[in-house]
């Protein structure tokens, strides 16, 4: 008989966007409480969890992507690393899985500087890890995040300063402040301010198919697809969160666009469909071809 297994296999899949490779490579998971959760009462998302035969407290998936272009190899976000909680940190083991080195990658491209999202870009020894890359993030987070005064002032933001100074100055000069539109080939920043005041996500085009990676657009999907409005104390602009995520769901739910974002569920692509005041989310089959 043999020894149970201790760990789950590697977080790694992989779905074709037209002429381009998007592997998803889980770096663990975050656990939260309701109780920093605003915009409908306890009971409601209870109740959605239980729907979801979830525990009520969610576990939140902590996701980072690999785009292969032909032209680039480009990390969207870096997971939580080291630097944080212990259930994060799974990213360099997944990308090794994967068949990715740090050295492979040209572009890091970040949704916003919060650490369960750029944190995993520093290893165990506070060196980049990610040595030959240039970090994209919107100018608005750049600059909110290396400005005292500015961040100072956001209790939502005060308990991240820490490792956004890590981060900043890890990667100093290495940085290319942005302001939406295409900031690769191919790929496009998709300005969702609210979460931080420079979220963002990215829209990726190829060959005629188009994916969505709305970054923290979405924190709990069992309680904020069906209920938009919920947001949370992580929200540096509560109402400015509620009325973005609205806008990428109408848009993503109109278009009838593929979806992912940094805590769906894997193997994490979905589409959205409209239900009454909120949406559904549709998550997409396990595809064993690409």
């Amino acid at each position: 008989m043999t020894e149970e297994p201790r760990k789950q296999t590697p977080g790694v899949y992989r779905r074709r966007v037209g002429d381009a490779m998007v592997t998803v490579i889980n770096d663990g998971f975050l656990d939260i409480s309701v109780a920093i959760l605003r915009g409908t009462e306890r009971g409601d998302m209870e109740g959605l969890m239980r729907e979801q035969f979830r525990h009520t407290e969610p576990r939140l998936t902590v996701n980072a992507f690999v785009i292969e272009t032909g032209k680039n190899t480009v990390l969207v976000d870096a997971g939580g690393g080291s630097t944080t909680v212990y259930s994060m940190g799974l990213l360099p083991q997944n990308l090794e899985a994967a068949g990715f080195k740090p050295t492979d990658f040209d572009t890091v491209l970040l949704t916003h500087i919060h650490p369960d999202h750029s944190s995993g870009l520093i290893d165990t020894a506070g060196k980049p890890l990610f040595p030959r890359a240039e970090i994209i993030v919107h100018e608005d987070d750049f600059d909110f995040w290396s400005d005292p005064e500015k961040r100072g002032k956001s209790a939502a933001a005060v308990p991240y300063t820490g490792s956004a100074d890590a981060l900043l100055t890890t990667y100093r000069g290495r940085f290319r402040p942005t302001s939406g539109g295409e900031v690769v080939p191919g790929i496009r920043q998709l300005p969702l301010p609210g979460h931080t005041p420079g979220h963002s996500g990215y829209q990726l085009d190829s060959a005629g198919e188009t994916l969505v990676m709305w970054g923290d657009t979405v924190h709990v999907p069992e309680i904020q697809i069906p209920r938009p409005q919920v947001t949370s104390e992580f929200d540096v602009d509560e109402a400015l969160a509620h009325e973005n995520r609205r806008k990428i769901f109408e848009h993503v739910a109109n278009e009838r666009l593929l979806v992912t974002g940094g805590h769906l569920h894997l193997p994490g692509f979905a589409h959205l469909v409209k239900a009454g005041d909120g949406f559904r989310l549709v998550p997409e089959t396990w595809m064993v071809q690409l």
